[in-house]
């Protein structure tokens, strides 16, 4: 996929998406609903590696939110494609998806993946956002821990 079919698929997905979208430094970001979601063609790797920005855990502890997303990492990996981090600079926790041969892509196809990563991302969300305490023990406990 080249630069031209990269801005193509990203301005389809958001079309698809009812989202904004900008383009900086050739990287597309998608605001969906308040949810940033950036992402960038590596043209050599035939791929497109998503970013979906889950929140600063600058209010957090950190060493315990990069436990839990360890945590999550070990049982999520498999099933989502993608990694939980926490960017060191900027304390934003992030999931981070590589989607392979991104030649297939289509913009429908781009939203429909960046939708599910939206959905199962969306209790993580919650919890850095800090919108209720519960979702700390909802959703690190048990099979997570």
């Amino acid at each position: 996929m080249n630069h031209t079919k990269f801005q193509d698929v990203c301005v389809n997905a958001a079309r698809a998406l009812r989202a904004d979208a900008t383009e900086q430094d050739g990287r597309c970001s998608l605001t969906i609903d308040v949810t940033e979601v950036p992402v960038d063609l590596d043209e050599d790797a035939h791929a497109l590696h998503c970013y979906v920005n889950l929140g600063d855990a600058n209010s957090l502890d950190r060493m315990d939110v990069c436990e839990q997303l360890l945590a999550l990492n070990l049982r999520t990996h498999v099933t989502h494609y993608g990694t939980y981090a926490l960017e060191p600079a900027s304390a934003w926790v992030i999931f981070c998806a590589n989607l392979q041969d991104a030649t297939t892509l289509n913009g429908e196809k781009l939203a429909q993946m960046l939708r599910y990563y939206l959905h199962e991302t969306k209790e993580v969300r919650q919890m850095v956002g800090g919108i209720s305490e519960k979702y700390f023990s909802t959703v690190f406990a048990g099979d997570f821990a």
